[in-house]
């Protein structure tokens, strides 16, 4: 069975100066999907001031400075929140997560740098009997040997596949899953990463599964999440061409055998990310992906979700176009976009290749999405408690992606 993590409440988002999308993609990641769950943002650069206006999630969240701060709000587990080449703890965060320990306050990490394999870390927090969670810890159990027996599977099967890393292909799988919810389909996100186990209390962090046994842990982890869904929405990682990072892509491509695949681009980026690779065309992309894959399986790239972030009005509307002549599919913004206006057409692109590769549905029982103020708990659970269900569909904010 693939590896499970509480849904963890009462949180503290430890972010780091810039508060922006890519060097705090975890916290931004909670604020989107899981803002009922978080209380505040420890980030004293920007102590005190408007969290919706500075990032365009987590409205009504604090700001505060330290620890000490967040502990008088309540909060019962502190998270990490960077992203950083290699995944190291950055040395400015570290006093913050001391005193976290000696407050008895749980932390919780996605960083390839196991909060558990540094010495300090475990010597404190065994003396004050905190919990150290390692978001990416992978089970011996996950050691399969991929044989592209996803292709198989009666779930239809949609991948976020990128340009580069870390320009919205976890967001885009969650918005995909949550309109196709809210329509009524049988939808199920499948978590590849850090974010989106802290995000569902599930998943396999591929980027921590030997080589060899990549593929094989995604096909582990597709299959299982099909017993209970008519359609998959497969959280991709990385890019088939970055340096650092190709080879997760590959194998989460190999592994999940995908139907249809949306490619997530962001426009003002020109280079793979830690290096001076140029990003080729996105119908380069597009015919690489398919093609890499069509040897196992026929999966087709049917849509463009762009990340606009940062950019005018007039210049995202611009690039959208750009990018729909230039692969002749439909291309949206999930996130500047409005539901309608955005992921509509986006879903309404696949479901239509899904019905014509003969994939039929249940009639779907349309029940309306739920929203952040009818969801919001007076209540948490407490910490360690798994719960069954997904949560991040009770909880949307609008604004900036992760």
């Amino acid at each position: 069975m693939p590896t499970t993590a509480p849904l963890y409440r009462r949180l503290a988002l430890l972010t780091q100066g810039g508060l922006d999308i890519f060097r705090n993609k975890t916290a931004m990641g909670m604020l989107r999907f899981r803002p009922v769950d978080v209380v505040c943002v420890i980030d004293p650069k920007h102590a005190g001031q408007d969290l919706k206006q500075l990032t365009g999630v987590g409205e009504g969240i604090p700001i505060v400075a330290s620890v000490v701060e967040a502990i008088r709000l309540g909060i019962q587990w502190l998270v990490i929140g960077v992203a950083t080449p290699g995944g190291a703890l950055p040395e400015a965060l570290r006093p913050q997560v001391y005193e976290a320990i000696k407050n008895r306050i749980g932390v919780i990490s996605g960083l390839h740098e196991s909060v558990n394999g540094d010495p300090n870390l475990v010597s404190l927090s065994a003396r004050y009997a905190v919990e150290l969670v390692n978001l990416r810890r992978v089970n011996e159990e996950d050691h399969h040997i991929g044989v592209a027996a996803a292709r198989r599977l009666k779930a239809y099967r949609i991948l976020t596949v990128g340009t580069d890393a870390n320009i919205g292909k976890t967001t885009t799988a969650l918005e995909i899953e949550r309109h196709l919810r809210a329509r009524g389909y049988n939808a199920r996100y499948v978590p590849t990463g850090q974010d989106g186990k802290l995000i569902t209390g599930r998943g396999v962090c591929i980027d921590r599964v030997i080589s060899n046994f990549a593929s094989g842990a995604v096909e582990r982890l597709v299959a299982h999440e099909a017993r209970s869904a008519d359609i998959l929405v497969i959280e991709g990682q990385d890019s088939i061409l970055s340096p650092p990072y190709s080879g997760v892509s590959l194998s989460i491509l190999h592994g999940s055998c995908p139907d249809a695949m949306v490619l997530c681009h962001a426009p003002t980026r020109t280079e793979h990310r830690h290096t001076d690779v140029p990003i080729p065309p996105l119908e380069t992309y597009r015919h690489l992906y398919e093609q890499m894959l069509a040897p196992l399986h026929p999966g087709k790239v049917l849509a463009i979700s762009l990340n606009t972030m940062g950019m005018e009005e007039g210049a995202a509307r611009a690039a959208l176009l750009e990018a729909e002549q230039a692969c002749s599919l439909p291309a949206v913004d999930v996130v500047r976009d409005s539901p309608d206006r955005g992921c509509r057409r986006l879903v309404d692109a696949l479901l239509a290749h899904a019905k014509a590769c003969g994939h039929r549905f249940d009639e779907p029982q349309v029940t309306g999405p739920k929203t952040e103020r009818s969801s919001r708990r007076s209540t948490h659970t407490r910490p360690g408690k798994q719960e069954a269900a997904s949560v991040h569909g009770e909880a949307r904010a609008k604004g900036r992606r992760h």
